[in-house]
C-alpha cells in the first residue's frame, strides 16, 4: 500500500463526520492540515472524494465506493490489535505440541488440566510424529514445544528443559496369566511378548540393552501405540513392555519384579525460544516450576 495510513484515517473521519471542523476536533489536529490531507489523498487516487455544501461536505460515488472497503480494512486492524492484547493476555491463544503418545498419555494431562483452569482460553493441538519430523516442523514454527524422551542433540538453536525421568517395565494380566514366573530377565523367553514396534526409540533402546546380555526377544506383537499394547495385555496375550507411569492403578495388571534394572528415559520439553508465543511461554515456566 503506497497510501499513508494516516490519509485514510482522515478519509474514514471526514465520511463519518461530514465536517473538516468535527474531524479536526476529533483528531486534535488544524483544519487547514485537514483539508491539505483530504487534497493529498485525492491526489493519489485520481478522484475527487468530497463537494462541499451549506452543511459541510458531502461524499461522491467514488468515496462511498473507497468507504466500504476502509472502513472493513479498520476494523480487521481492530481486531488484530484486540486478538493481540488478548494473546498477551492469555485469554485466547494456542499451544502446539509435538508428542509421543504414552507420554501424553501418563505425563502431560495434570498439567493441561492445571494451565486449563488458569488459562481457559489457551487451546491445545497435539502433533503425533517421528521425532525427526516434529524438529522440523519446530523449526518452521508450526510446532511451539517438543515433549519427547528421544533426545535432540544436534540442533544448537533449540533449547532443552528436563522435566523427568521414566522407568519402563515388563506387566502382564495377572487373572489370565496366573502360570506367570518372571525373576530374572532370561525368564522372558518362556512367554508370548508385546514390544514396542522395532522403530521406536524405547524399543530401539531396549534392544540395546538386550544385546548386551545377549538375548534376543521374538514378540508376538509390537506396535506404535501403547494403548493397543495395554488393551493386548488387559485381555492376556502376553506379557508387555511400557513406561510403568501408564500401568500403575491399573485393575488385574501386575509389574514383573526383576533382580535386572531395565531401561529409563528422560523426559523433555524442547523448544525455539525467538519463536515462543506468550501462551506457550507460560506454559513452559509451568512445567519448569512443577516438575
Amino acid at each position: 500500500m503506497n497510501t499513508d495510513y494516516n490519509l485514510y484515517k482522515i478519509f474514514l473521519y471526514l465520511f463519518e463526520e461530514k465536517s473538516i471542523s468535527k474531524t479536526a476536533n476529533k483528531l486534535y489536529v488544524s483544519q487547514p492540515a485537514i483539508s491539505y490531507s483530504l487534497k493529498e489523498l485525492e491526489n493519489q487516487l485520481g478522484y475527487t472524494l468530497f463537494y462541499r455544501n451549506s452543511k459541510g461536505i458531502e461524499p461522491t460515488i467514488e468515496a462511498k465506493e473507497l468507504y466500504g472497503y476502509i472502513s472493513t480494512a479498520f476494523n480487521i486492524l481492530e481486531d488484530a490489535e484486540e486478538r493481540l492484547k488478548n494473546l498477551n493476555n492469555l485469554k485466547t491463544g494456542s499451544i502446539r505440541i509435538g508428542i509421543t503418545s504414552h507420554i501424553e498419555f501418563f505425563y502431560l494431562s495434570k498439567y493441561i488440566l492445571n494451565f486449563r483452569k488458569l488459562f481457559p482460553g489457551i487451546k491445545f493441538e497435539f502433533v503425533h510424529k517421528s521425532s525427526s519430523d516434529m524438529v522440523e516442523m519446530l523449526e518452521m514454527r508450526n510446532l511451539d514445544i517438543i515433549i519427547d524422551i528421544m533426545p535432540i542433540t544436534n540442533k544448537k538453536n533449540i533449547s532443552k528443559l528436563s522435566l523427568s525421568k521414566v522407568h519402563t517395565c515388563f506387566c502382564y494380566n495377572r487373572e489370565i496369566l496366573k502360570d506367570i514366573k518372571i525373576k530374572k530377565i532370561e525368564d522372558l523367553l518362556k512367554y508370548p511378548l508385546i514390544l514396542p514396534s522395532s522403530s521406536s526409540f524405547i524399543r530401539q533402546k531396549f534392544d540395546e540393552y538386550m544385546i548386551e546380555k545377549n538375548i534376543k526377544l521374538d514378540p508376538v506383537l509390537e506396535s506404535d501405540t501403547p494403548e493397543m499394547m495395554l488393551d493386548m495385555i488387559h485381555n492376556g496375550m502376553g506379557v508387555g513392555y511400557l513406561i510403568e507411569d501408564s500401568v500403575l492403578n491399573n485393575d488385574n495388571i501386575s509389574i514383573v519384579s526383576f533382580d535386572n534394572k531395565l531401561p529409563t528415559f528422560d523426559v523433555s520439553c524442547f523448544f525455539i525460544n525467538d519463536f515462543l508465543t506468550t501462551a506457550s511461554k507460560k506454559f513452559i515456566e509451568t512445567l519448569k516450576n512443577d516438575k
